[in-house]
């Protein structure tokens, strides 16, 4: 088995992926997002699509930026709790105030 940076690089982990649970609540609502927007799109003029079209890509765009943010602040505060729990044992033992 490769370690946890080559399987990264070879690209087998992809954070960003998601399973999605059939009757769960994530795929409730993409449901109604889906079915709501079907019935939108059927009262917008072509020119109200093509507008409504241009808003979901900002909203997209959007959306990937704050996971992106979400996911290197998670990662960070990880690394940072990984980084302190590697202090050596007699600093837990034989504590030294400052």
């Amino acid at each position: 088995m490769r370690n946890i940076i080559e399987e990264l690089y070879y690209g087998n982990i992809t954070p960003c992926d998601r399973d999605i649970v059939k009757g769960g609540t994530y795929s409730h609502l993409l449901h109604l997002v889906t079915r709501n927007e079907d019935d939108l799109m059927q009262t917008l003029t072509q020119e109200q699509q093509e507008i409504f079209e241009k808003f979901k890509d900002c909203a997209s765009g959007l959306n990937d930026a704050n996971e992106l943010t979400a996911f290197t602040i998670g990662f960070k505060l990880g690394m940072r709790l990984a980084l302190e729990s590697m202090i050596s044992t007699s600093d837990i033992t034989d504590p030294k105030m400052n």
